[in-house]
């Protein structure tokens, strides 16, 4: 509960204490008759004060808390890309033609994307066509 609360609370207990003993009194010798006069606020004033002050209570208890601090570590940071390798040149080894190189390496493409992880590193896309070139009789460099 904030300081502003706690005092409007202690301030209306005192105010509600003042208001409830400010009612008429007997200054006077002791009366002769048997009548009971109260000196102060007694039972009403604290009703009062409990009146007024409850519901200022509640309402300072549901004010907004102080927000919570949470950390957040920074994120890790991302590895450096990997080095982007020149293209190989494809060697025939059995003489194929560069007309079924271009039709082999097409082939190989196409199955590299297959494979796992290959659409997302390229690193593993080109291991791909390299071991599906080297297997149609292609040496890579």
């Amino acid at each position: 509960m904030n300081t502003l609360a706690r005092t409007l609370i202690v301030a209306t207990l005192v105010a509600a204490h003042g208001v409830a003993g400010a009612g008429p009194r007997y200054y006077g010798p002791p009366p002769y008759h048997h009548h009971h006069h109260h000196h102060g606020a007694g039972l009403g004033g604290l009703v009062l004060g409990l009146a007024v002050a409850v519901p200022l209570i509640a309402l300072a208890s549901r004010a907004d808390p102080a927000p919570e601090v949470v950390y957040v570590p920074p994120p890790a940071p991302l590895p450096p890309p990997a080095p982007v390798r020149p293209a190989p040149v494809i060697y025939p080894r059995n003489g194929q033609s560069d007309v079924q190189r271009e039709a082999d390496l097409r082939e190989c493409n196409r199955w590299a994307t297959t494979q796992p992880a290959a659409m997302a590193d390229a690193g593993v896309f080109q291991r791909a066509i390299e071991a599906c070139m080297d297997g149609r009789g292609y040496t890579l460099r």
